[in-house]
């Protein structure tokens, strides 16, 4: 990661298809760094209304942005936002970062790639930190990636999941992991309610359970 960063723009879209545990992890990882993670939804041209909604409703406490990198759909907002600031650009290989940054700094002229026929997955077109600026704007590009380990600690997972922080108070536990207490939970109890989205709380368990079992590894 490039030094003095504010945001991290974590790029998704339609095709290929999403990687949210990825996603969630980048976002923590932004977290521990200090550095507001933000998420971009590109190719909406390519996009359907319900793909759009599953991201939204999924990240409702950060900032999304739904551009077409292609069509200048949603750059001037996204410029906007990201001005005098230091940003970085992350996500999976394929997602359009490369055309996100020509749209944003044309001066900087990247090679931009799409799917592999073949296997539609990404060609990686960036493979080293590129750093482009044009006038109030810094852009840090990094190579695509499909894998990050989170070092943390299992029980602090929880504190990364603000949607999580109006249903404490009812977990009957102090030290309550929102795994496995079932109703003595309140987290539990809000996810089964249809408060907490069901597929991030689903997936927040399984990092839980990672990070769990890399925990207790370590004192093998």
């Amino acid at each position: 990661m490039v030094a003095n960063i504010d945001k991290l723009l974590i790029v998704i879209a339609n095709t290929p298809k999403p990687d949210l545990l990825l996603v969630d992890k980048l976002i923590i990882y932004a977290q521990i760094l200090g550095i507001e993670p933000i998420i971009v939804i590109n190719k909406s041209d390519l996009s359907d209304a319900g793909f759009v909604k599953t991201i939204m409703d999924q990240y409702l406490h950060l900032k999304v942005f739904l551009i077409s990198a292609t069509q200048s759909i949603g750059i001037k907002e996204l410029e906007n936002y990201i001005k005098n600031s230091v940003c970085a650009v992350c996500g999976q290989s394929a997602v359009g970062k490369s055309s996100l940054i020509n749209a944003l700094i044309p001066s900087a002229q990247l090679e931009t790639q799409g799917l592999s026929a073949k296997i539609e997955r990404g060609k990686h077109t960036t493979r080293v930190n590129q750093i482009f600026v044009s006038n109030d704007i810094c852009i840090a590009d990094t190579p695509g990636f499909s894998n990050l380990e989170l070092n943390l600690d299992y029980r602090e997972l929880s504190a990364f999941y603000p949607e999580f922080d109006n249903y404490l108070d009812d977990c009957r536990y102090l030290d309550c992991s929102h795994v496995g207490e079932g109703r003595d939970c309140g987290v539990i109890s809000a996810v089964e309610a249809q408060k907490i989205n069901y597929d991030r709380y689903s997936r927040y368990v399984e990092l839980y359970k990672k990070l769990k079992e890399n925990w207790e590894k370590k004192y093998d």
